[in-house]
């Protein structure tokens, strides 16, 4: 099959794909945008439905287009979407996407033709491509809806059959895909990569987290470079860079303490052959010390500009326009109300400390939490979502040493109302 026809096939097929629905309040998404040469996004965000404008598309109302779920009547109710977590990873880089809108009757999508500063090329049959947890989506990005812990991949060049890789440390059991592990100085760490086939419309691999890839003998791991955007690149002529033998494992001995970030790749004659791999962040503690400190920024849950989710619509926080597809809830449903515990502050030497809360009136019912936490001690600072759920009424929040830190809960009800509660605030020992 040539790739501008498999590329048509995988943008405009019209099968009804099963997607999880959410419950009308945001998700945290990990979003990866791997561009020709270079990783344009990485990380997890909190993201929602919303609108969203093509850098080009002067025929868009002023509010942009509709991205919801609700296109093309795919969904009976708005929610996350994947190309509006794709926009929202790309407004935190500063970056917008483009793409061909085509309307309601016939897609009510858009067919993306760029993200950030990589356009397709439609003369080598180069398009973009969308995977959600390891299977290439076979509606618009804007009606298939994510939920909380979904892997939202876009790939340049995604339909020329290059396998796609990943990367595991070696004691890696199932789950989705980790974003950090842990190795001792000097010490080997083993790594395993694994591909999945290419063929982007036969033999698709069971979607994430089920496990079942095959090894790929000869990937190079290597560390990751920032570029001039920011954008990240898997430095393969580094001396540190490793091969996998042929079950698809390597080992690295790192000499250095502190945070390496590695990311796995394949070249020949200086062209990448496959997709690149998810990115691992290994923290390599410097004795007697047990950790490496705070995480890397975007291992974090981030949120796009408009900062953090406040009263009424969740679409309030995204930086694009809302479409006002969502419903506000009646005036007389009560908001949840809870009571909030004092820290545990026994584990604060360790760089943690509980925090736990009761709750005297569900409301609507609670969608999920999070305890975010924001630095006293510097100015311009944001809150930082440190932990999240669905049940529980309690959690274990790890936070930067040195730091004096506020802590603050928020709870997201079923009708996708945020409610806030002041923690309180710690100081973290040096």
């Amino acid at each position: 099959m040539s790739k501008p026809l498999a590329a048509v096939l995988a943008a405009f097929t019209f099968v009804l794909l099963v997607t999880p629905l959410a419950k009308g309040a945001p998700a945290e998404v990990d979003v990866r945008i791997e561009g020709k040469t270079e990783t344009l996004f990485e990380g997890p965000v909190l993201t929602d439905g919303h609108n969203v404008k093509g850098l080009t598309d002067t025929e868009a109302p002023a509010a942009g287009r509709r991205c919801d779920g609700l296109n093309n009547n795919a969904n009976p109710t708005p929610g996350p979407t994947a190309t509006a977590a794709a926009v929202d990873a790309m407004a935190i880089r500063g970056e917008g996407f483009d793409g061909d809108w085509y309307g309601s009757g016939s897609f009510d999508d858009y067919f993306i033709t760029q993200w950030g500063p990589e356009r397709q090329e439609v003369g080598e049959g180069d398009y973009w491509g969308l995977v959600v947890n390891n299977v290439f989506t076979s509606v618009g990005g804007c009606q298939y809806r994510v939920d909380d812990g979904d892997e939202v991949l876009l790939i340049y060049d995604a339909f020329d059959g290059r396998p796609q890789l990943v990367l595991y440390p070696g004691d890696y059991s199932g789950g989705s895909v980790q974003l950090t592990a842990k190795a001792s100085l000097g010490v080997p760490f083993e790594v395993t990569v694994e591909e999945w086939g290419g063929d982007c419309c036969a033999s698709l691999p069971p979607p994430s987290p089920t496990r079942s890839g095959e090894p790929f003998a000869n990937a190079e791991v290597a560390p990751v470079v920032p570029t001039i955007r920011g954008f990240e690149r898997a430095e393969t002529a580094s001396a540190e860079t490793v091969e996998t033998d042929s079950d698809g494992t390597a080992a690295i001995a790192f000499d250095t303490p502190g945070w390496h970030r590695i990311k796995a790749t394949a070249t020949a004659a200086g062209h990448e052959t496959a997709i690149r791999s998810n990115r691992l962040d290994v923290c390599v503690p410097d004795p007697p010390a047990t950790d490496c400190g705070p995480l890397p920024a975007d291992d974090l849950v981030r949120i796009p500009p408009g900062g953090d989710p406040g009263p009424g619509s969740p679409a309030g926080m995204m930086a694009q326009p809302g479409t006002g597809s969502v419903p506000g809830p009646p005036a007389a449903a009560s908001r949840v109300k809870i009571v909030p515990r004092g820290l545990d502050r026994s584990r604060l030497a360790a760089g943690l400390v509980g925090v736990g809360w009761r709750v005297l009136d569900a409301g609507p019912g609670i969608a999920k939490w999070r305890v975010s936490s924001k630095r006293l001690d510097r100015k311009a600072a944001q809150f930082v979502t440190r932990a999240s759920g669905r049940a529980k009424s309690s959690a274990l929040v790890r936070l930067p040493r040195g730091a004096r830190c506020a802590l603050r809960l928020t709870v997201i009800d079923l009708l996708g109302r945020s409610t806030s509660f002041r923690l309180g605030a710690v100081r973290v020992p040096s």
